[in-house]
């Protein structure tokens, strides 16, 4: 069977991480998306957002890998196979990662906006990892979901950097609410200013803590990730001086704070590969 991401029609390799590609691609019939469960993206992606399929609370860990075959209920509840009836629910995430770590790549993550975060979808790639019913998770979904977010950012990861985002994570402890920026007095926004990896539980205030959890956030760290806080407006401090620093080294920026694929070029002509390596100059 062939492996890899699909990113702009083509076949991606996934060091670290054994990727199934949609149906179209070789993978199994049923790894797909369901045409009413997408849109065609707009733009280009700023932001990962992870979930669990369970999304419950408290989270406990399962050493090493659990059953195969979970990822696969998942897709077929999102596109209708198991309601029965014509009943259709329209949302879903590109990307499953079953109990065993193994992950699936139902669609173009570049090319299609799946419906998994509401406001910031068009922009957004989700990450679906699996849970048991009482919400634990296993260690091997855990490191598989790590690994997927390193190579789809600037993490410094070998294959890494497939996507223009850096690699950066909330770093305030989880606050029983989503991200001011991300939704303020139940309204929520696609808050352009936010790049990143975030949580469905904080972008909105429909998930809860076990949407993603905490234990994803420790994978990330030991793998390199910044942690910053968003609500005080850390990212976008940081983002304006290491852009200003950028820009007295000759790149032609706009010094707003928000990391996209011009500073992070820029970044990778001073040879950097991790976006927090970055010299910082200020004001």
């Amino acid at each position: 069977m062939s492996s890899g991401l699909l990113l702009g029609g083509q076949l991606v390799p996934t060091p670290g991480v054994t990727v199934i590609p949609p149906a179209s691609y070789g993978g199994p019939s049923w790894c797909r998306l369901d045409p009413g469960d997408y849109m065609a993206r707009p733009g280009g992606v700023q932001l990962v957002v992870i979930h669990t399929t369970g999304g419950r609370w408290p989270q406990r860990l399962v050493s090493g890998a659990g059953p195969s075959g979970h990822a696969r209920q998942v897709l077929e509840m999102w596109s209708g196979a198991d309601r029965g009836g014509g009943e259709r629910a329209h949302s879903a995430a590109p990307l499953v990662v079953d109990h065993d770590g193994t992950v699936y790549c139902a669609a173009d993550i570049l090319r299609c906006a799946a419906y998994h975060a509401t406001a910031v979808n068009a922009r957004a790639v989700g990450i679906e990892m699996s849970t048991f019913p009482d919400g634990s998770i296993t260690t091997a979904a855990l490191a598989a979901t790590a690994q997927l977010c390193a190579l789809l950012t600037w993490s410094g990861a070998d294959g890494g950097g497939l996507l223009s985002i850096p690699a950066q994570m909330p770093g305030a402890p989880y606050r029983g609410a989503p991200l001011r920026r991300l939704e303020l007095g139940g309204r929520q926004t696609d808050g352009r200013d936010v790049v990143g990896v975030i949580g469905h539980r904080d972008q909105t205030a429909q998930r809860g803590a076990g949407d993603p959890g905490d234990a994803i956030w420790t994978r990330l760290a030991a793998l390199g990730f910044e942690a910053v806080d968003y609500d005080s407006g850390q990212d976008l401090d940081l983002g304006r001086a290491r852009q200003r620093w950028l820009v007295a080294h000759g790149a032609a920026l706009t010094v707003d704070g928000i990391v996209g694929p011009a500073s992070l070029a820029a970044a990778r002509a001073q040879r950097f590969v991790r976006w927090r390596d970055v010299p910082q100059l200020a004001a």
